[in-house]
């Protein structure tokens, strides 16, 4: 038991002698010297959208090196012109009608009038730069002809306008070809003007849009008219109507309202039927009634 203080005390002195001692990384440290700082990574340089990528690069370009035109023709020819000659004579004339807008649209550009180029050169300068295309293309044979309506749609280079003026101009050989290239086109589309039938390729388009529209009005009154209906209901579904009568049949009136090809006919007021004509009675002495050919009847109360 005497000798408990000296034991104490040793294993106090070596608790400190421990504590003192360098740690195995604080060692290695001081072997290896102040730490050494990690050198700093350079800036990432900004990375530069792909062309296109962000709607300026190649793509916009694609689309602002060009100008775009384009011009519809309504066309009509007699019962002897075959399709195939009808649509050629229709693209002479619409692509005419074409150069005619394209070269009074870019003869104003700055190296255009710069060039001082004569109308007729200009025209055929802007006839050469124009690539054409059928956009839209419509035939619809009649009963005394064949009407065609086409649209052409163009572009004109815009990058290389400069550089193919300045050829066209200093080039005497190419612009009469160009001039005569345009002047048989003009006397190809001056042929075509005088075998179509004026007016009538519109006259045509414009008599089938109206009989679609009446197919259209007529199928709609048919789902939406019922009897039973007012005056006001009626017209607030289908407007006012194109046509009209009245009659009086003994103590009743009758009302009947053309919707294309449908006849709405209100008795004293309310729908009383729906038909796809009247039908003239003699003993009624009117055609507007609910009474005749059931067969035109669509609906009835």
């Amino acid at each position: 038991m005497r000798h408990c203080p000296v034991r104490v005390l040793a294993l106090l002195c070596l608790a400190g002698l421990l504590a003192a001692a360098p740690t195995p990384v604080q060692a290695q440290e001081d072997r290896a010297g102040p730490p050494v700082a990690a050198p700093v990574s350079p800036p990432l340089a900004p990375v530069s959208p792909a062309p296109g990528a962000d709607g300026s690069g190649a793509v916009r370009r694609q689309v602002s090196d060009a100008r775009a035109f384009s011009t519809t023709s309504t066309c009509f020819y007699g019962p002897q012109m075959d399709q195939g000659q009808a649509k050629r004579l229709c693209a002479d004339q619409t692509r005419a009608k074409l150069l005619d807008a394209a070269a009074g649209i870019l003869a104003p550009e700055p190296a255009v009038a710069a060039a001082r180029l004569s109308p007729g050169d200009v025209r055929a300068f802007v006839d050469s730069l124009l690539r054409v295309a059928v956009a839209d293309e419509e035939v619809r044979p009649a009963a005394d002809g064949l009407a065609v309506r086409l649209t052409l749609r163009a572009e004109a280079p815009a990058d290389t306008l400069a550089e193919r003026l300045a050829a066209f101009a200093a080039n005497p050989e190419l612009r009469a070809a160009a001039l005569a290239e345009t002047a048989a086109r003009d006397r190809r589309a001056a042929e075509a003007r005088l075998a179509a039938v004026p007016f009538g390729a519109d006259r045509e388009f414009r008599a089938r849009e109206i009989r679609e529209g009446m197919r259209e009005d007529a199928a709609f009154a048919a789902r939406q008219v019922v009897p039973g209906m007012s005056m006001a209901g009626v017209k607030e579904l289908l407007g006012n109507p194109p046509a009209m009568k009245q009659a009086v049949i003994g103590p009743e009136s009758y009302v009947c309202a053309g919707y294309g090809r449908v006849w709405v006919v209100f008795r004293d007021g309310l729908v009383s039927c729906l038909r796809t004509r009247l039908d003239y009675v003699a003993r009624y002495g009117t055609d507007c009634h609910c009474a005749g050919n059931y067969a035109t009847i669509l609906k009835n109360d």
